[in-house]
């Protein structure tokens, strides 16, 4: 009987929960066990996120679960029903707006809701993103270096098997991700590629990487973790605030030259900027080596738009980032 009522107890079970904004809280409970918060959808044109943590949810059900996920797919649902980046309500963009405060506006209260009943008291944070539908990424996850439970971070980034690994020095505020370190939580989120599809192997990598993850902090065997990469590549910044890329200076139709993952060097064209007469306005080049992770996608750009954002490939001399 008691190794009956273990099994049982073993098998998870799922529960739902409203929160502000008419996003919908999943609780995956098993045995006893760690907790893991997982967020997707939380800018409302990436659907791989979303789709990803509906996976998992299902791919848990019956599972051997040793503790609690809790799951969020459409985190900022009004942003998703409109299919856009920010809240049609009050154009917040939920990304920016942790740990959030009711009183100043509807996507702060989503924010608010979120911290609250999915990130604070967790043991570790996966938040699934993706270039949306104006940008393209490459494949990667990454994590703060240098905030929090660094170490934590830097074992989930690994756990979750992606081919890029961007380890991030400092943490802009406004970011789940910021909240978690506030609190001691490890964290990592993910991106890929955009454009308003879904590539299979991308959604492939997103649910094994959350598997993965769960199996490396006891949740679930160790069988459930993806196989390592080939070769894993580590990238680096002073921060992994894409606001702060180089911004279009005019009006007009950007033409890419590269693609998202790509090596640069100094000076090395990007694209370039052409007006709506077809004149050629500016070459855009990088400013300093590195690899293009953030890219604009989408041909027409307003000045003030971001184009594109570099990873430094070398770390500063604090390390590899692997023990960071």
């Amino acid at each position: 009987m008691g190794e009956v009522a273990m099994e049982r107890a073993d098998q998870a079970s799922n529960e739902q929960t409203a929160l502000a904004g008419g996003a919908v809280l999943t609780t995956v409970r098993g045995g006893p066990g760690p907790t893991v918060a997982l967020l997707g959808g939380v800018h409302g044109d990436e659907d791989e996120g979303v789709l990803a943590v509906l996976r998992v949810v299902r791919e848990l059900a019956g599972a051997p679960l040793a503790g609690t996920v809790r799951a969020v797919a459409r985190a900022h649902a009004a942003a998703w029903a409109a299919g856009s980046r920010t809240g049609p309500l009050d154009g917040g963009n939920l990304a920016r707006c942790f740990p959030g405060d009711p009183k100043t506006g509807p996507t702060a209260g989503v924010a608010a809701s979120i911290t609250e009943s999915v990130i604070d008291g967790a043991d570790v944070l996966i938040d699934l993103h993706s270039a949306g539908v104006a940008y393209r990424m490459p494949l990667f996850c990454g994590f703060i270096r240098d905030a929090g439970d660094a170490e934590g971070s830097s074992r989930a980034a690994t756990a979750f098997g992606a081919p890029l690994i961007w380890a991030h020095s400092g943490a802009p505020p406004g970011r789940s991700l910021s909240v978690a370190a506030d609190l001691g939580i490890p964290a990592v989120y993910a991106e890929c590629g955009g454009g308003g599809g879904i590539r299979g192997e991308h959604l492939d990598a997103y649910t094994r990487g959350v598997l993965g993850v769960l199996a490396e902090f006891g949740l679930l065997p160790p069988s459930w973790r993806p196989p390592e990469p080939a070769a894993t590549t580590w990238v680096y910044d002073g921060g992994g605030d894409l606001d702060a890329g180089v911004l279009a200076a005019h009006d007009g139709f950007f033409v890419s030259a590269v693609d998202a993952g790509e090596r640069v060097t100094p000076g090395a064209e990007i694209g370039r900027l052409h007006g709506y007469d077809g004149a050629l306005l500016e070459t855009v080049t990088a400013p300093a080596a590195g690899m293009v992770m953030f890219l604009r996608r989408r041909a027409r750009t307003r000045a003030g738009d971001v184009l594109f954002a570099l990873a430094g490939l070398d770390d500063g001399g604090l390390g590899d980032g692997a023990g960071a």
